[in-house]
């Protein structure tokens, strides 16, 4: 009688596990089935994708990988090359200050030695400086060493003029006037030396597109540092190289026009008056230059918008991830504005030059972006600045 009911408990069990497993595997087929259409949807849904949107390349690195029109004749250029550019950048922000300078660095065709970019045949000591200050258009990062825009000057220098002359770069990433302004006002400036800063696209960037002349472009960035996409960069852009629809999903969702670039009176308010800070800034760094025995100059420095588009250059405007949504009016309207600076400064008595229609016959690639230039044009803007010296006359004073 107990064998009996053993048995039957055990009959059940069987039953019961049987049953289960049944349940198991047909969950699993439904399972499998879903996940095959899921796979057939998403697959159709790439398809569609690939025939309906372009690939826009989600980070400057990407487009930059591609050998984009600007690279196409440069002999340096390999993803090796691609990659160390990327890598090597080390922004270094001194506590309670808003001074940018780079990370020392030593590379193939990268260097950095206490803050300043390694400038190609630079004499280990001279009497007179050229201490060349800017944004990120100044430190090159697009180029190797020997091409960036004080490399190239320096070259000329060491061509045309007898004296030892020593181009130092002091290039550092989205600074504007008054962070180059207190960047300047912590190093050692020689009474021989030629301060002069290159700028302009970064005061209207900041006082224009983020309609904040007083902040940073640094500031600005920190802002998106809890932003879900920003923290998790490396991983979606992963996902939109391999994905069509990711990637037109990715290139949509961090398109945005602000509210202000909507405006053109509000634009040109904000042009205005970040040419006035500008100006007050720039003779701000004069007074501070001259008490120090030395000598300033100041060049307006071209962009992509300081004349008309090139049919080549179109792809660079339609990539946001290369040229913000706004760049193109807030830049235009801040040019216009800032066209008089320069005839300003002059009648202050300051060495001042307008560089912006520098590019204007020149009908090669060589922006890399709204605002950076390949090799070519960094020899040009270089070959500027050396007239531009001479003219004056500053490398002639003692």
């Amino acid at each position: 009688m107990h064998s009996n009911s053993t048995d039957s408990r055990r009959d059940v069990a069987l039953l019961a596990a049987g049953k289960m497993k049944q349940m198991v595997l047909a969950g699993a087929r439904l399972l499998g089935v879903w996940l095959i259409v899921l796979a057939v949807l998403a697959l159709g849904v790439e398809a569609v994708a690939r025939v309906a949107f372009p690939y826009v390349p989600p980070s400057a690195w990407d487009y930059r990988g591609s050998r984009p029109p600007a690279y196409r004749s440069a002999s340096f250029f390999s993803q090796d090359f691609i990659e160390e550019s990327r890598s090597h950048q080390n922004w270094i922000n001194p506590p309670n200050t808003r001074i940018i300078y780079p990370g020392d660095y030593s590379g193939r065709w990268f260097n950095v030695k206490n803050g300043a970019r390694l400038t190609a045949g630079s004499p280990a000591s001279a009497d007179r400086r050229i201490l060349l200050i800017g944004s990120s258009t100044i430190y090159n990062a697009e180029v190797p060493d020997e091409f960036t825009i004080a490399s190239q000057l320096q070259k000329l220098i060491n061509r045309h003029r007898g004296e030892q002359v020593q181009v130092v770069n002091l290039g550092a990433s989205g600074v504007n006037v008054a962070q180059q302004l207190e960047r300047l006002k912590t190093l050692s400036i020689g009474a021989q030396d030629i301060v002069l800063f290159y700028d302009g696209t970064g005061d209207a960037m900041q006082g224009v597109f983020y309609a904040n002349f007083d902040g940073w472009i640094v500031e600005e960035n920190r802002k998106q540092l809890n932003n879900v996409i920003a923290r998790h960069r490396p991983a979606i852009e992963s996902f939109a190289r391999h994905s069509r629809f990711f990637n037109w999903l990715y290139a949509k969702s961090t398109n945005y026009l602000p509210e202000h670039l909507k405006h053109p009176d509000q634009i040109r308010s904000l042009a205005v008056d970040s040419r006035e800070k500008l100006l007050r800034g720039l003779l701000e760094t004069d007074a501070y230059v001259r008490s120090q025995g030395a000598t300033f100059m100041h060049v307006l420095q071209p962009d992509l918008f300081t004349r008309p588009l090139r049919d080549f250059e179109l792809s660079l405007v339609q990539n946001h991830f290369l040229t913000m949504d706004g760049i193109e009016p807030a830049l235009r309207i801040a040019h216009a504005e800032f066209a008089s600076l320069t005839g300003v400064l002059k009648s202050r008595g300051i060495d001042a030059f307008d560089a912006t229609a520098l590019f204007d016959d020149v009908t090669e690639p060589i922006y890399l972006d709204f605002a950076h230039t390949n090799d070519v044009g960094n020899r040009l803007i270089a070959k500027f600045l050396f007239d531009a010296l001479s003219k004056s006359r500053s490398l002639s004073e003692n």
